[in-house]
C-alpha cells in the first residue's frame, strides 16, 4: 500500500506550476486571482497578470492546509475561441479547458503523464479593493441593498446546485423561510461586516463543516490592520466565560478563573450565539464551535465589536463588577499563539509504560519524512515491546485521507476498506479497495484523545478506529466522524466579493453502527475545564494515563 500511496500523492502534489507567455487580447481580461480545490483536498491559486511585454504571465500555487508545497512555471499558454490550454514542462502535464461566458469560472481538467485526466474548477476572485483609492476606507464601504439581496439569492441558488446533502439536517421550507427573512432584513446599504454576519446564518443553517463563507483577501488584510483587539485570553463553555490571562500589559481585577458576564454590554450568550455562526460544525455538534470559539476568539470578536475600549462585567466573590480596558492593535495581540505543530511527534512515558504518537495533522508537507517516521516509530515500539499507545488526535483538522489510511495500517491486523465507494471522485481509487496491514502493525491497547477540532479526514479515521480495532477513545465529542460532504468548490458572490466554500459530493467511510445525526461514543468523556487550564493540566491526557496504570 505504501508504495501506490506514494506515487499516487506524488503525481498530485507535483502537478502544479507557474505562467508565462500568454498574448493579451483586448477583447478579454482574465487578471487577477482563480481559486480552486483539486483531488478534494488540494487548495489551487491562479493569479494571473500582465506584463510590460503586454503578455500574461503568473504563477500557480497549490496549499495543503496553510502550507504553500507547490510554485513553477507554466508554457504554451493559449486561447483558441473558446479553448483555453497550456503546459507543465517540468510535469510533463498539460491542461486543457474553458471559460464561462462572464469570465468568472475556468473548468477543465489536467492530463497527467500516464493519460489520466483530473478536473479543477477555478473561480475568479474578486477585489473590493478596485473602487476605492485608500484601503482603509474599506470597512467603511457600503453596498446597496439590492445587490445584497441579490448576493443572498446567488448564495442560495450556488447551494441548492452544488451541496449534496443541503436539506440534511434543516428542511428546504425551513431554509426558504429564513432566506426570505433575510432578505427583508436588507432595507438598506450594508458595509460588508454587517453583511457578513447576516449571510453566515444562511450557511449555519446546512449544519456542514466543509459549508461557510470568508470575507474577501482585501478585506481582512486591512482590517486586521485596523481593527481593535479584546485584551483577554478566555475560555469557553457551556453557554459561559472564563478569564485566563491578559495579553495587555495593562492592569485589571479580574482573577484567572472569574466569571465573564458581559463585554460592551453583550451578553456572554450573545457573543457565544454569534460567534457560532462563523464557525462551521456536522450536524448539531457544539464540541467544534466550543473548539473553534476558544481558538480564534479575538479575531471573531472583532467582528462582533470592534471598539477602542471594552467594558468587561465579571463575577468576583458573590458580585458582579466592572473594568474598562484599552484594545490591542493586531501586532500586540500576536495571534502567532495559535500556530499549530505540522509533524508527527513521538516519545515514550517514564518507565515505558506507553507510547505517545501526536498526529497534529493529515495535511502532510513532506510526505517521505512522514512514511520514514511512521516507518520508524512502530520498529521501535516493536522492538522496546510496548503493549500501550496513546494516539493523540487532538485538533487535527484532517487533510489528506490517504495519509489518515497509512497510519490506520500501523494500527489494525486485518484487513480494511477506507471509503465506500464514491463515482464522483474516481482519484481515490486506492481507498475504495481493501487495504493490507503494515507488518509493523501495532498489538497492543490504543487509546484514542479526540476533542471537537478533530474534523474532516480526521474524523473519518476515528470511526475506521472504532470499527477495525479495539481503541478507546478519551475526551469528548469529535468534530467529524464516518461520514462528510468535500470535494468542494469555491464561489464568490458577485457583488460583495465574500468567498462561499461548497462541498459537491459526500465521502463515507467503509464502516457500520453509526448514525448520521447521532453523536460519536466516547469511552470515557473528558474536557479541560478553566481550573485545569490555569493550573497548566491536560485532563483528557491524565485520564489515559491513569487508565494505562491500572
Amino acid at each position: 500500500m505504501k508504495t501506490h500511496s506514494i506515487f499516487f500523492i506524488c503525481l498530485v502534489i507535483s502537478l502544479f506550476s507557474g505562467i508565462v507567455g500568454f498574448q493579451v487580447y483586448s477583447h478579454i481580461n482574465f487578471s487577477g486571482d482563480w481559486t480552486g480545490i483539486f483531488m478534494n483536498d488540494f487548495k489551487a491559486i491562479v493569479n494571473f497578470r500582465i506584463n510590460d511585454q503586454n503578455l500574461y504571465e503568473g504563477n500557480i500555487k497549490m496549499f495543503a492546509g496553510e502550507n504553500t508545497i507547490q510554485d513553477d512555471k507554466i508554457i504554451d499558454i493559449n486561447l483558441l475561441e473558446n479553448k483555453f490550454t497550456f503546459y507543465i514542462p517540468a510535469k510533463k502535464t498539460s491542461f486543457e479547458g474553458s471559460f464561462n461566458d462572464q469570465m468568472t469560472e475556468l473548468s477543465g481538467f489536467f492530463i497527467f503523464p500516464d493519460g489520466s485526466k483530473h478536473a479543477i474548477q477555478l473561480n475568479k476572485s474578486m477585489d473590493i479593493s478596485k473602487p476605492i483609492e485608500d484601503n482603509r476606507k474599506i470597512p467603511e464601504q457600503h453596498f446597496d441593498a439590492e445587490g445584497l439581496k441579490f448576493d443572498i439569492t446567488f448564495l442560495y441558488s450556488s447551494l441548492k446546485q452544488h451541496h449534496p446533502k443541503l436539506f440534511a439536517f434543516t428542511s428546504k421550507d425551513s431554509i426558504d423561510i429564513l432566506v426570505e427573512k433575510l432578505k427583508s432584513e436588507i432595507d438598506t446599504a450594508l458595509t460588508l461586516k454587517e453583511f457578513y454576519l447576516l449571510a453566515s446564518k444562511l450557511t449555519d443553517a446546512v449544519h456542514c463543516s466543509h459549508t461557510g463563507l470568508k470575507l474577501p483577501i482585501t478585506y481582512q488584510n486591512t482590517t486586521s490592520k485596523m481593527g481593535n483587539y479584546f485584551p483577554f485570553r478566555l475560555f469557553f463553555s457551556d453557554n459561559r466565560a472564563f478569564y485566563i490571562n491578559s495579553i495587555s500589559e495593562e492592569r485589571n481585577p479580574i482573577a484567572p478563573g472569574e466569571e465573564i458576564i458581559a463585554i460592551n454590554d453583550m451578553p456572554v450568550a450573545q457573543i457565544v450565539k454569534q460567534a457560532f455562526y462563523f464557525i462551521p460544525s456536522e450536524a448539531f455538534n457544539t464540541t467544534a464551535k466550543y473548539n473553534g470559539l476558544n481558538k480564534r476568539f479575538q479575531e471573531l470578536f472583532c467582528l462582533l465589536s470592534d471598539s477602542k475600549e471594552f467594558n468587561v462585567k465579571f463575577k468576583t466573590n458573590n458580585s458582579v463588577k466592572s473594568v474598562t480596558i484599552s484594545a490591542l492593535s493586531i501586532k500586540d495581540v500576536n495571534l502567532d499563539f495559535k500556530t499549530k505543530e505540522t509533524e508527527v511527534h513521538f516519545e515514550y512515558l517514564d518507565k515505558m509504560t506507553a507510547g505517545v504518537l501526536k498526529v497534529p495533522t493529515f495535511a502532510i508537507q513532506n510526505m517521505d519524512y512522514y512514511f520514514y517516521q511512521l516507518d520508524s516509530i512502530f520498529k521501535d515500539i516493536r522492538k522496546n515491546h510496548i503493549r500501550n499507545l496513546i494516539l493523540d488526535l487532538r485538533d487535527n483538522d484532517g487533510g489528506h485521507p490517504i495519509f489518515a489510511a497509512q497510519l490506520l495500517s500501523y494500527l489494525t491486523n486485518k484487513d480494511f476498506v477506507y471509503f465506500k465507494r464514491n463515482d464522483d471522485v474516481k482519484d481515490f481509487e486506492p481507498l475504495y479497495n481493501t487495504m493490507h496491514p503494515n507488518e509493523l502493525n501495532f498489538g497492543g491497547n490504543i487509546y484514542v484523545l479526540v476533542n471537537g477540532g478533530c474534523l474532516s479526514t480526521t474524523g473519518h479515521l476515528i470511526s475506521l478506529l472504532k470499527f477495525n480495532t479495539n481503541a478507546i477513545f478519551i475526551g469528548e465529542e469529535p468534530g467529524s466522524t464516518f461520514i462528510c460532504n468535500d470535494f468542494s468548490i469555491q464561489l464568490t458572490l458577485p457583488n460583495t466579493g465574500i468567498q462561499v466554500n461548497i462541498p459537491r459530493t459526500t465521502f463515507e467511510t467503509a464502516v457500520t453502527g453509526f448514525a448520521i445525526n447521532e453523536p460519536f461514543p466516547i469511552d470515557f468523556k473528558v474536557n479541560n475545564t478553566i481550573d485545569s487550564i490555569i493550573n497548566g493540566e491536560d485532563a483528557i491526557f491524565e485520564v489515559a494515563k491513569k487508565k494505562i496504570n491500572q
